[in-house]
Parts: structure tokens; sequence; C-alpha cells
């Protein structure tokens, strides 16, 4: 009897320790709730999916609803078109853009306590004279790379890139709603003093700067609507309004006609663009739904 209950308790901790193990692999394996909305025109159907530009490896598999949306798409319509994102005159562009004017320096057009801040976070004076030539806006976007790939997170790996990918091997039609000068407009017109402030927020502690990437990772992985709209309103409309409006509203706005010329046509496309753009009052759902058109928002 004795060797009988031994035996019994063994059994019951194996699979106790198995069923932990069943548990925490299936959360590990868990896919990111989508943002994922389904738009109806008279003749034509846009899904609208929201974008993380640097996911990990651990951010795939994808929803269900989300390979549906794809499976059904004729067409897949980025932030820019495919051949544009990979082309490697994007990168020269973009950096002749972020050009200060001749005769002008970073020192110009920032306060010396933030130039002082910059010169210490790069850590050398090499470092911080390789950016003297550029705008602030510039280096935010370097900074705010570093940023997400100090928690693991991988350009290759966002969910644009993972779908122009697929795209391509599937051949399915692929465009863009703005072109490369339009994208870098909505940086370059920001005010410098918004330029300067949001230079300086990222001049934060590394440590400071990966938790609020991981807090924003957080938000996008569980669809938490709520979340990304306070994170939107705070770093963009509060903090930094014009830039909020270069950024996201007048993109909105400019895309909202291409959207609706999509939902005229007889075809199922889906649309995949940056989060924010899908969140709030000027979010895509919502100016299409006051449009007219019905929205649905997909679990």
């Amino acid at each position: 009897m004795r060797g009988s209950a031994i035996n019994a308790w063994r059994w019951r901790t194996v699979l106790t320790a198995l069923l932990l193990a069943l548990v925490a692999l299936s959360a590990v394996a868990a896919p990111p709730q989508p943002l994922l909305w389904r738009v109806s025109g008279a003749h034509g159907t846009l899904y609208l999916l929201g974008s993380f530009h640097m996911l990990s490896a651990d951010d795939y598999p994808l929803a269900p609803a989300v390979e549906s949306a794809y499976a059904r798409a004729d067409a897949l319509v980025f932030e820019i078109a495919p051949e544009l994102a990979d082309s490697p005159g994007m990168g020269m562009q973009m950096v002749q853009r972020a050009m200060l004017p001749a005769g002008t320096e970073l020192a110009d057009v920032i306060s010396s306590d933030t130039a002082d801040k910059l010169r210490a976070h790069l850590g050398n004076e090499a470092a911080y004279a390789a950016m003297t030539r550029f705008k602030p806006w510039f280096i935010n976007v370097g900074l705010a790379i570093r940023a997400m790939q100090g928690t693991g997170l991988d350009p290759a790996l966002g969910l644009d890139q993972y779908f122009m990918q697929r795209a391509r091997t599937d051949k399915k039609a692929r465009s863009g709603l703005e072109g490369i000068e339009q994208q870098l407009h909505a940086f370059d017109a920001a005010p410098i003093n918004e330029q300067e402030l949001s230079l300086r927020e990222a001049l934060r502690p590394d440590a400071e700067l990966q938790n609020d990437v991981r807090e924003l990772h957080r938000a996008w992985r569980s669809a938490d609507l709520a979340a990304l709209e306070a994170i939107q309103r705070e770093e963009f409309f509060v903090k930094t309004p014009v830039t909020g409006r270069l950024v996201l509203t007048d993109r909105n706005r400019n895309w909202l006609p291409q959207m609706q010329a999509m939902l005229a046509q007889s075809q199922t496309t889906l649309v995949v663009v940056g989060a924010l753009h899908l969140v709030g009052d000027e979010g895509m759902p919502a100016l299409l739904a006051k449009s007219g058109f019905q929205v649905e928002r997909l679990h």
C-alpha cells in the first residue's frame, strides 16, 4: 500500500509539472491580440491592421483573424510602397533631408544644455561631432531605434516587413499610401522647439526609454486601445502638438480619400499602418465611420 501511495504521489507530481509546462508554453506561444478592423463599402472591403514596426520572433505566429484577413485580401497597402521601403536610395534621401542648412550646426538650433546632454549621452566628442550637421528629428529616430533594439526588437521582424515579404512571395498586389518625400516631410516640418523637446526626452537613461518601449509593445500586443490612446495623446498631442498633427492627423486625412477609393472597387484590401494611426477620434477607423462606412473591430 505504501509503495502504491508513493507511486501515485509521483505520478501526480509528474502530471502537475507537465500541466504547468503546457500552460507556460501556451502563454509564450499565444499570438498578439490583433488591432484589426473590417470596413465595408458599397463594393469593396477593407481590413485595417495596426502594425508595430519592430518586433521579435516571440510575436509570431499571428492571430487567426489576421491570417484570415490576409488570405482574403486581393491587395496589400502599406504606409510606403515596398519597392520604396526596400530601396537603397531611401536611406540616402532621409540623410539628405535631415541635413541642416549650409553654415548651420546642431548647436545653433538647440540649447547649450541639450547639446551638453547629447554629448554626455553619446559618450565622446567624436560621436557628438558626427551629429552636428543633422536636425534633431533625425537624431531622435536613431535614439528611438537603439532603445527598441535594446529591448530585443528587430526592424526586420516588423509587421509591415513581414507582410511585404509574404505578399511578394504570394504575388499579391502591393502599394503605398504615400511617397518617401511625404513621409519625411511629416518629421522634417516639425518646429525646431518640438524637435528639441523630443530629443531631450530621447536623452533620458536607456533603462527609462526601454521601459517606455516595453509599455508601448505590451499595449500593442494586447490590443489595449485605451493604453495606446493615452500614449498617443501624451507623447504627441500634449508634448508636441504640431508634430502630432503632421505625423498622425494630417497623414490620416491624406490617406482617407485613398481608402474611400479602395472601398469603391470590387476587391478586398488589407491596409497595414502603424498602430497609432488607428486609435482615437482622428484614427482611420473613426474617420471611415464618420464617412458613412460600416466599421467593425475584429478580435
